[in-house]
């Protein structure tokens, strides 16, 4: 253990190594196929197990299954495995890291929006959920070169593409399994097949090219039925939210968008049971997170309150990013203290992978881009371009089949990069013993939205269907503004949606060039 890790708390993490290490107090070790799991104590691990009682696979962390959040030490009874995995697999939910034998060698793969992290290591012949859980068994070395081609000096980062900040660590991604043996990383959604192994037109939804595991057995969606589609994703997400209110996890945070509105939307018939809560702080966004959540707790009678933001000092703000690896900051970060000061002992609801329904990274006209460029992507998602970050979107975009469209492309990259490499690594940076919970993130919900038509996804008539099926009143209410005379209030927040989103990218672009620029030369007048 080194230094700085013997010093830190590391909530909710794990480690998997050959040979047990001299753990933080209160983690506990178990055995699997010649593996040590150590696991920080708040942390579940779940049995997976075939018809014949047979174990067939365990799960690290928080699992939603069948109504149910399953608690350490249930068991999963599986009715059958592919490749492995077992076929229930597409419908769980939560944050977790699934373990099981592939070849009688340890496999792993994260639940479907990576939403629980993996780094790995095979100098160190090691897993955990963050480089700082992996410094328990030697010291990285920092890749300060990488760090800074991935970021460019910009205040809010995170680091894409699987990539850590230290040499030899890399993260697993959504859609591909780790084979522990060899540290082997392979796509498993969609499987990269040619056209001309399989008839695929470049249209067809991601649902037609993926033959692999986990999701080989699933039962196909059809995406033409956009009422059925959107049933089932309402469906699946209020079976979700009742089972952590059942299990005593009632606390949802409600802003003025789209995502946090439609938990609320979800748990209508447990409203009496809910508490929502909206930060207050003296920013504009966030005056106006307050002013629509007010507005709609008072309309519909919700147990609501405001949480007063506490700034966090300088040594908080080092320890978030120790817990996380140095993998991410951004507003998440600066929330540190206000989580810890008015944690709530439970797993709070949040809204994040709502947005996949709205294909946030997607510009007008998408629908009927045939190919993304490696610029377009880097674009897109405001990293910098330059020869690494080049090498590593052309490297990801190559794992894919080549008919892929534009925006099917752009709505796995959201999962990939922007889940998996920014919500999942995010879990461990408050010094607080139970995570948020997404409702939405299992992989039939992804798979429900990619077999929709791009057409369709790009008219953005998911969200409204979604809220139709469970409390249409709600769309009364605009997403993100005010309404009449408050309008004055919030002139800017008005003014940018006004912007075209290419513009506001643009701008977005300019700005973080300029702090890049500011940054460096501060760091030369400092040498």
């Amino acid at each position: 253990m080194t230094p700085e890790t013997n010093t830190m708390h590391l909530p909710k993490q794990y480690l998997i190594a050959k040979q047990p290490v001299s753990a933080l107090s209160g983690w506990r070790s178990i055995e699997y196929l010649g593996w040590c799991l150590s696991l920080a104590k708040e942390v579940p691990l779940i049995t997976v197990e075939d018809l014949d009682g047979n174990l067939v696979g365990r799960i690290i962390g928080w699992v939603i299954w069948q109504g149910k959040l399953l608690q350490d030490g249930d068991v999963i009874q599986s009715t059958n495995q592919t490749d492995g995995v077992a076929v229930e697999y597409d419908a769980f939910c939560g944050r977790f890291v699934y373990l099981y034998a592939l070849h009688q060698q340890l496999a792993a793969i994260t639940d479907a929006g990576g939403m629980m992290s993996l780094v790995y290591s095979a100098e160190l012949d090691a897993a955990a959920a963050t480089p700082a859980a992996l410094q328990m068994i030697q010291e990285l070395e920092f890749d300060q070169i990488t760090f800074d081609a991935l970021t460019a000096g910009a205040p809010k980062k995170w680091l894409p593409f699987g990539v850590t900040p230290y040499h030899g660590v890399a993260r697993l991604l959504p859609n591909h399994r780790l084979t522990l043996r060899d540290w082997r990383v392979e796509r498993i959604y969609p499987y990269p097949v040619s056209a001309s192994d399989r008839n695929i037109n470049v249209k067809d939804s991601v649902d037609s090219i993926h033959p692999s595991t986990p999701y080989s057995s699933a039962a196909p969606i059809d995406g033409s039925d956009i009422d059925n589609v959107t049933g089932m994703i309402a469906g699946w997400v209020k079976q979700n939210i009742a089972a952590l209110v059942h299990a005593g996890h009632n606390v949802a945070h409600l802003t003025g968008g789209v995502d946090s509105r439609m938990i609320l939307a979800a748990s209508r018939d447990l409203c009496d049971q809910m508490r929502f809560q909206t930060v207050s702080a003296d920013d504009v966004g966030t005056r106006l997170d307050n002013h629509i959540a007010g507005r709609i707790a008072r309309k519909f009678g919700l147990n609501y309150s405001t949480v007063q933001f506490q700034q966090p000092t300088d040594e908080e703000v080092h320890a978030w990013r120790q817990r996380t690896g140095h993998c991410v900051e951004d507003a998440v970060t600066q929330l540190c203290t206000t989580a810890r000061m008015h944690n709530n002992h439970c797993h709070e609801m949040t809204g994040t992978c709502g947005e996949a329904l709205k294909s946030p990274y997607w510009y007008p006209g998408d629908e009927n881009l045939a190919t993304l460029t490696t610029q377009g992507l880097l674009r897109r998602f405001e990293f910098p371009e330059n020869d690494v970050t080049t090498r590593l979107a052309e490297a990801w975009i190559a794992e894919f089949p080549a008919v892929i469209s534009a925006g099917n492309l752009l709505d796995l990259a959201y999962i990939e990069l922007r889940l998996g490499c920014w919500a999942g690594p995010s879990m461990f940076g408050h010094d607080i013993p139970f995570p948020s919970i997404s409702p939405f993130n299992s992989a039939r919900y992804y798979r429900a939205i990619l077999s929709v038509s791009e057409k369709v996804r790009a008219q953005g008539d998911l969200i409204p269907a979604v809220y139709r099926h469970l409390w249409p009143e709600l769309l009364d209410t605009p997403f993100n503004r005010a309404t009449g005379l408050a309008k004055l209030l919030f002139l800017s927040e008005e003014i940018r949606r006004m912007l075209p989103v290419e513009f506001k990218d643009q701008i977005k672009r300019i700005r973080s060039a300029l702090h890049a620029r500011k940054t460096r030369s501060s760091q030369r007048a400092q040498v």
